[in-house]
């Protein structure tokens, strides 16, 4: 394991080095053809950074909605299928064929059954080879909302966090993490300094 030499500072606006995602960023750059589900609202420096790419990009703008989703209101698989679609847009009779997706930090904001449940629900959505990329809280305290990630042009990504309130961590370990994201296995994982860790993950 390695340790990225950036801060991430939650609580102010920020730009930091993801390393793992801009290595990613540069494989699917020299791909033929890739689909991209981005959790995160659109942004103009994300759309550059593709447009000269032969590809498809899924921008539902849905993170901070997945987040504040309950269980205890979702309680039969029709509601989280409804919730699911509501949010992100993927059916059944339309699938997509996703080569990465970014979920950013919203494992942490998600009990495990849900996180499992929308696992289940993008599967069909894949492709064979796909790639998940997400931060995960490795301490106690994490800010008590997500923050908001914008993937910029030269690959680094823009933070953004003003709630300075904070709750208890799921803090994943790795073999949690795979528990609630499987079949997904991780690939790779960086320690940021910040108390966060960057992995890839992929399918088993």
């Amino acid at each position: 394991m390695s340790v990225a030499s950036q801060l991430l500072h939650q609580e102010t606006d920020c730009v930091i080095n993801s390393p793992l995602l801009s290595s990613l960023m540069s494989d699917y750059a020299e791909q033929d053809y890739f689909e991209i589900l981005d959790l995160m609202p659109a942004s103009g420096q994300f759309i550059d950074l593709f447009s000269a790419h032969h590809c498809k990009l899924y921008l539902p703008g849905c993170h901070a909605a997945l987040s504040a989703l309950n269980l205890d209101a979702l309680d039969s698989e029709n509601k989280l299928n409804s919730a699911f679609i509501n949010s992100l847009g993927f059916k059944q009779q339309n699938k997509a064929a996703l080569n990465l997706i970014l979920l950013w930090d919203l494992p942490n904001y998600l009990e495990a059954r849900l996180l499992q449940a929308l696992v289940q629900y993008l599967l069909p959505h894949c492709a064979a080879k796909v790639m998940l990329h997400t931060y995960i809280h490795t301490r106690e305290q994490m800010p008590v909302t997500p923050a908001n990630y914008k993937l910029q042009n030269d690959r680094r990504v823009a933070v953004e966090q003003t709630n300075t309130q904070t709750c208890l961590s799921p803090m994943y370990y790795q073999e949690s993490l795979q528990k609630a994201m499987s079949p997904f296995l991780v690939q790779r994982g960086i320690l940021l300094s910040g108390g966060m860790k960057e992995y890839i993950m992929r399918l088993g």
